[in-house]
């Protein structure tokens, strides 16, 4: 009886975690770039204990599903969208190397290269990209900045500034932290792609389907309830089993 009411209770605790995850991901489908967790996941480990095996169900390393999320259409010449796989490589306020899709990028009061998730955009060694002064801007479909500098005729070739840093990296090989950024599991410093291009004046919404999460969110619940009755059937088991052992004596 014991064992019935651990692993219970164990697979209780994993649908909440999956509840978590599924919440996290409906409050973020409107959220430029984002990719959602793989909530399903798990296994089962054996434990002895005393001399008696338990066996208890486990949460797995959390999978981030990289499809990509719809294309949309802006007027902004810093927005742009990864075609296909790829990532933008930036460094967060502390200056971690973290992978990005959000390409809704804006010049700060310092002229660096930000996204609105206030990631420092790379350029291809991997440094910040700084602004010099300029009329107009664009980013190209290969990544590359181009400013058109005050004075110039409208008539001349804009000059490339900087190139964002892109580069591909297997699903199997990120994972996401606490700040909900993507990091590279193995630590490694992937080399930028060339063949990675951009949709331009373009965003990437999120990979969320809502409808999808909240399926998954119904299946979470009733595994719950469905624990919340075995349990309750196990306590009243017990109980006539208690009342059995009493009646003999």
């Amino acid at each position: 009886m014991e064992r019935y009411v651990q692993i219970s209770g164990a697979s209780m605790r994993l649908q909440m975690d999956n509840q978590r995850m599924i919440a996290t991901a409906l409050a973020n489908q409107n959220t430029v770039g984002f990719k959602r967790d793989y909530a399903t996941t798990s296994s089962t480990y054996f434990d002895v204990e005393d001399g008696t095996d338990r066996v208890f169900p486990s949460r797995r390393v959390s999978s981030v599903d990289t499809e990509a999320g719809r294309v949309i259409q802006t007027d902004n010449p810093l927005d742009v969208a990864i075609e296909g796989v790829g990532f933008f490589t930036a460094k967060n306020a502390a200056g971690e190397s973290v992978l990005t899709r959000r390409g809704d990028m804006r010049m700060g009061a310092d002229r660096i290269l930000r996204n609105s998730e206030n990631l420092t955009m790379d350029d291809g060694g991997g440094a910040p990209i700084t602004l010099p002064l300029f009329e107009s801007i664009e980013v190209t479909r290969d990544g590359s900045v181009i400013i058109r500098t005050p004075g110039a005729p409208p008539d001349a070739p804009m000059t490339v500034v900087a190139r964002l840093k892109m580069v591909q990296a297997q699903p199997a090989n990120l994972e996401k932290g606490p700040d909900g950024m993507l990091r590279i599991k193995d630590k490694t410093n992937p080399p930028a792609d060339a063949n990675i291009t951009l949709s331009t004046r373009s965003l990437e919404s999120s990979n969320v389907n809502s409808i999808d999460m909240l399926v998954d969110m119904l299946n979470a619940s009733r595994t719950f309830e469905i624990h919340v009755k075995l349990l309750a059937t196990a306590k009243e088991l017990d109980d006539q089993t208690a009342k059995l052992m009493r009646s003999d004596r």
